[in-house]
């Protein structure tokens, strides 16, 4: 009987700490909640980078307030400082919006300098220049305008320079090492066309290097294929030793080559046949993936839609208590929004699935996001350089006209984006003319309201593939069309 009470004991106690650690842990929620979102937007918008003064000020009164927390300190002063740390970290995010536009350029060279590995590379060169933009925000953040872009300014040439010798230090030293170990192991007499390629890459770097010295796209992927193609010799080369070593026959290579795509079609539940060759069963899982990302992307807006949705239902609920509390017997405003929000989300949720039903994938890609409807214009091509919509592209731009009509009361956002070859000053511009020729064309020949359309260009700044192979390049040259449904409250 008494072990039986210690054990009950026992349990009581460890009952009593794990409610005590649960209500610890929603404490902590409850207090942290609303600055842990704001410490995130903060990091997403490079608030660290573009409005350093605000946003360390509102990490020290973040850790001041878990220290105090942690410590079981004054309740008062813990809430205090997290909303010390709050305000900052959304001043913070605020000032980037001022950053991101001044210090465009600097920003532009620095993502270019993290692709180069600069960081890894030229250390000394990527510490001046992230130092050097530090005190240009830093500047914008006091006032100092003029003080701000001359310091802006200098962090773009470090970072250019930063972007130079590591591509330089990295890419084209380690291609160039690759390919003396090639000519060590006389891979030219197995993989000769692999290697005539691979120094030629090297040679149209270096060519690229001094010929467009503030504009080292080309040259970083000229340099990066270089290696890759070092590489491919020397594994054909080895390759070329197993084959050898193991006698294959044209029947053993081709029935090696097809085992790893219907592996792959396995995967995918595909029953792929090769007596045709290799081009169908490529095709079969290249549509699979494609039908997959569409669901993914259904699938996506469905979660959000229902998140809303959630969100407005309990609004409704909640003042559907309020008035069977206060016995009022009617909708309240607050319910009556709601209920309006709930009406539109499902509005919108049936005009999306109509949008993508317009266009196959061909023409474009739609998705969502958040309450944001997005058309990415795969079937409008612009030639090199040029800002002129063509024929061809007519008819799906009337289609695209015709799914705008869907939306009453819309604001349109006509988006153009570049690839990474080309000056950036060149890039945006010629993003932004691009999308000035849509709507142009958009305005020529629909009624709706001029007021309702606006158009930016962001030239490489947003990329949504590898700008590093040709299919990657393709896909950022491209137009966006952005719906904005608004909900009238």
């Amino acid at each position: 009987m008494q072990k039986v009470q210690i054990k009950l004991m026992g349990i009581l106690v460890a009952l009593t700490i794990a409610m005590c650690s649960l209500q610890g842990q929603n404490l902590q929620a409850s207090l942290f909640d609303e600055v842990n979102k704001s410490m995130m937007m903060a990091k997403d918008a490079y608030a660290d980078i573009l409005s350093p003064l605000a946003y360390e000020e509102a990490v020290d009164a973040y850790k001041e307030a878990k220290k105090e927390y942690d410590e079981n300190g004054d309740l008062s002063d813990i809430k205090e400082k997290i909303l010390k740390a709050n305000i900052n970290f959304q001043k913070a995010t605020q000032n980037t919006k001022v950053g991101s536009v001044m210090f465009s350029s600097a920003l532009s060279a620095r993502q270019d300098a993290i692709s180069a590995e600069a960081g890894q590379f030229v250390k000394e060169i990527w510490n001046d220049a992230e130092e050097k933009l530090k005190d240009a925000a830093e500047e914008l953040e006091k006032g100092d305008s003029n003080e701000a872009k001359e310091d802006a300014a200098k962090a773009t040439d470090l970072y250019r320079k930063a972007e130079l010798e590591s591509i330089t230090a990295n890419y084209l030293a380690n291609a160039k090492k690759l390919l003396q170990k090639a000519d060590d192991k006389k891979v030219d007499k197995v993989a000769p066309k692999t290697i005539a390629e691979a120094k030629n890459l090297v040679d149209q770097a270096e060519k690229e290097l001094v010929d467009n010295r503030y504009d080292t796209d080309m040259a970083r992927h000229l340099a990066k294929q270089a290696e890759y193609k070092a590489l491919l010799a020397l594994h054909i080369a080895k390759q070329e030793e197993v084959l050898d070593d193991k006698d294959f026959e044209t029947e053993d290579y081709l029935l090696m080559c097809y085992a790893p795509l219907a592996k792959i079609g396995e995967s995918f539940n595909i029953d792929v046949k090769f007596n045709n060759g290799i081009d169908e069963p490529i095709s079969k899982i290249i549509n699979r993936i494609e039908e997959d990302k569409k669901l993914i992307s259904n699938l996506k807006s469905t979660v959000i839609s229902q998140r809303t949705m959630n969100t407005n239902l309990e609004s409704m609920a909640r003042e559907q208590q309020k008035i069977i509390t206060d016995m009022k017997g009617t909708l309240s405003a607050e319910a009556l929004k709601a209920q309006n929000r709930i009406d539109r989300m499902e509005d919108i949720n049936a005009k999306f699935e109509q949008v993508q039903q317009t266009f196959d994938k061909e023409e474009a890609e739609v998705f969502r996001q958040k309450d944001d409807v997005i058309i990415r214009m795969i079937g409008v091509n612009f030639d090199v350089g040029q800002a002129q919509i063509k024929q061809e592209d007519y008819k799906l731009l009337t289609q695209v006209r015709e799914t705008m009509n869907l939306f009453n009361n819309a604001s349109i956002v006509i988006e153009g984006h570049t690839d990474s070859q080309g000056g950036d000053d060149l890039n945006l511009k010629l993003s932004q003319d691009r999308a000035d020729a849509v709507l142009s064309y958009l305005n020529a020949n629909t009624s709706i309201d001029k007021a309702r359309f606006s158009t930016i260009g962001f030239g490489e700044s947003k990329p949504v593939a590898n700008n590093e192979s040709v299919a990657g390049r393709k896909m950022n040259r491209r137009i966006d069309i952005v719906i904005k449904p608004n909900f009238i409250e």
